[in-house]
């Protein structure tokens, strides 16, 4: 089931927190913990339910550069185009961890988040998330959405390693 009580919370303390804006300088951090909710058989945080909870902090960190009021202004709305995850160490059931967001910027067609899961600073997961902003007519491109921020297109200038990333992915159209 999905965390829609942890989201409401976070949501609702992200909004009363001190504003952002949409860059990459910004590093959003969540504190969470272990729920029964959220474990596998080896009684651990389940892979699947990670990249769920990943969610959790997009969310923080839209509520913070008040991300809402931007879509609804434009009729916009969000999606998730892939993800990149990597695991490492394993999360047991009531463990506390930070939850980890940033923006990296974007290139001529996405936009990507850098977000990892922490503990006792080892990094437990990592993930590249690309997304794209959406209207009725299908995908907004990245320089529309800059401009309607009021933010200088500079597309193509995420770091080396995105960039080497994307070009071995999957799909890359």
């Amino acid at each position: 089931m999905y965390p829609i009580f942890r989201l409401l919370r976070v949501i609702a303390k992200s909004k009363l927190q001190k504003k952002i804006a949409f860059d990459s300088a910004h590093n959003e951090s969540i504190n969470l913990r272990v729920l029964p909710q959220d474990i596998d058989l080896f009684m651990e945080l389940n892979n699947g339910r990670y990249v769920t909870l990943l969610d959790l902090g997009r969310f923080s960190y839209g509520a913070k550069v008040n991300m809402g009021n931007f879509l609804k202004k434009n009729n916009w709305s969000l999606t998730i185009v892939g993800t990149y995850n990597e695991y490492r160490y394993r999360l047991r059931i009531f463990q506390r961890f930070e939850l980890q967001t940033q923006i990296l910027g974007y290139d001529k067609k996405w936009f990507y988040f850098f977000q990892k899961i922490v503990k006792d600073g080892k990094t437990h997961m990592a993930s590249v998330v690309k997304f794209s902003y959406t209207s009725k007519k299908g995908l907004v491109s990245p320089k529309e959405v800059t401009e309607a921020m009021g933010i200088k297109y500079e597309p193509d200038q995420l770091p080396d390693w995105i960039q080497d990333l994307t070009k071995h992915l999957l799909f890359k159209k």
